[in-house]
């Protein structure tokens, strides 16, 4: 074999780069073929595992030899998944529902579950849920005094929607990859995008559908536009930036009238530098960051209290935008205003993200 991936450039006898190992292919198969049809499966990828001296000794072949060669991994993996199609009926992808690994440095077959990968929108419709699993920096998710007992420091999105996908799909665990996030105590009406990432799941056949209805039940999280989509859509999803509009209750140091609602009106279309906020200092770079505020308008205002509906580029952090942050956001709504203001509730209320549709739409065409 490994002869053959190098134009036959050996003299006969015991092979120079695998010793002769690379024989036990057509057996490996055979257990790997056994392992698919016990196991129900209906698609698969490879991978290979090579013995670092084979690969040295490949090496000085190629140095030595002239001519046209082909590495044995790209030899073996075209030849183990013809060979594994034939012998057990199963289709060949990337994105399979297993994995199978030919270890030739024990020459041992082992079959591993691919990850699966789920698309959806989820709202978060109570204050208080982290977007992602916190866990308690003291104990390290153990459980102690610091944490109250619960080994994190807040309940998350991430479990309210990866517990019951866990559960129907049997699987060992899950991790949720999302575009962008809001803070704790806000709330998201909007719906934001994110692939579940579930990992070792025995089960591949979910109803979307039950699980919606299943989270939806306890309150604080829904979602929907459920479907499942190749491992590449989670860069997809972490990689985009979109523009947002959020609905912002605020509280000011004073009784606000029309010529302040003009001021704040003013913002529109101005580009204000945010310096990485205080409060997330500790674990960000600290940057001045540029940001667009394309709409802004003053609602419901009440003496010293209003609701504002501002529109901007992502990454802006609003509250900052509102508060002015000790003077690291500029302009802000404070400032202008010569008064303090405060977030006191904040949602998300749209996500312009239709490129995510756009991405899905012509993956399944």
């Amino acid at each position: 074999m490994c002869n053959s991936a190098n134009g036959s450039s050996f003299e006969e006898g015991e092979c120079h780069i695998c010793r002769g190992s690379a024989m036990k292919t057509e057996g490996m198969v055979s257990e790997a073929s056994a392992l698919l049809v016990k196991e129900g499966v209906e698609s698969f990828s490879i991978s290979t595992i090579i013995p670092k001296d084979w690969l040295i000794r490949e090496e000085d072949v190629w140095d030595r030899k002239a001519g046209a060669a082909e590495s044995i991994k790209n030899l073996l993996n075209r030849r183990i998944s013809a060979a594994l199609r034939k012998a057990s009926g199963a289709e060949y992808s990337s994105d399979g529902e297993c994995r199978i690994v030919f270890d030739y440095s024990k020459g041992a077959v082992e079959l591993q579950r691919n990850e699966l990968f789920v698309f959806g929108r989820y709202r978060k419709l109570a204050a208080g849920l982290s977007q992602s699993r916190w866990k308690c920096a003291k104990c390290d998710g153990k459980g102690c005094s610091h944490c109250g007992g619960k080994g994190k420091y807040y309940d998350s999105v991430e479990e309210r929607i990866g517990e019951p996908f866990k559960k129907a799909t049997e699987a060992q665990d899950y991790v949720m990859h999302a575009s962008g996030r809001e803070d704790v105590d806000a709330t998201n009406s909007a719906g934001r995008g994110f692939v579940l990432e579930i990992k070792n799941p025995k089960n591949r056949k979910i109803d979307n559908a039950a699980l919606a209805g299943e989270i939806a039940a306890g309150g604080e999280v829904a979602v929907s536009d459920l479907r499942v989509v190749p491992r590449g859509f989670v860069e997809v999803v972490t990689e985009s930036h979109f523009d947002k509009t959020y609905r912002a209750e605020v509280e000011f140091g004073r009784k606000i009238g029309e010529e302040d609602v003009a001021k704040m009106a003013s913002l529109k279309g101005k580009t204000i530098l945010q310096q990485t906020p205080a409060r997330v200092a500790h674990r960000r770079a600290d940057l001045v960051r540029h940001r667009k505020v394309k709409k802004l308008e003053a609602t419901d205002v009440k003496e010293n209290s209003a609701t504002l509906m501002i529109k901007a580029e992502a990454g802006t952090y609003i509250k900052e935008l509102v508060s002015g942050d000790s003077g690291r956001t500029i302009p802000s709504i404070a400032g202008l205003l010569g008064t303090t203001a405060t977030c006191k509730k904040l949602d998300v209320g749209k996500i312009e993200d239709g490129f995510l549709d756009f991405c899905i739409s012509t993956k399944e065409a």
